[in-house]
């Protein structure tokens, strides 16, 4: 049985099959759950009634800046954290 998922930054579905992207009629990303699903059957895989959606829950958001420079506050062990 292959996992559907909502590939929320490219705005597509893709299908999931021993954790490797499946590759069905020459396309990896398909326009909706229902297009995926009909050509999962016609190559005879088995379609996952659950879709995985991968965007996220507060909507999309700018990615925050990561500033190498800051300073690392010390764990509980005294030992930094590893950047």
């Amino acid at each position: 049985m292959a996992r559907i998922v909502h590939m929320g930054k490219l705005g597509g579905y893709a299908a999931l099959l021993g954790g490797a992207l499946l590759e069905l009629e020459g396309r990896l990303l398909w326009p909706s759950a229902e297009a995926l699903g009909d050509a999962m059957r016609r190559a005879g895989v088995q379609p996952s009634t659950l879709v995985i959606d991968t965007r996220s829950p507060a909507g999309t958001m700018p990615a925050a800046a990561v500033n190498g420079s800051a300073a690392v506050p010390p764990r509980s062990g005294g030992l930094p954290l590893a950047a």
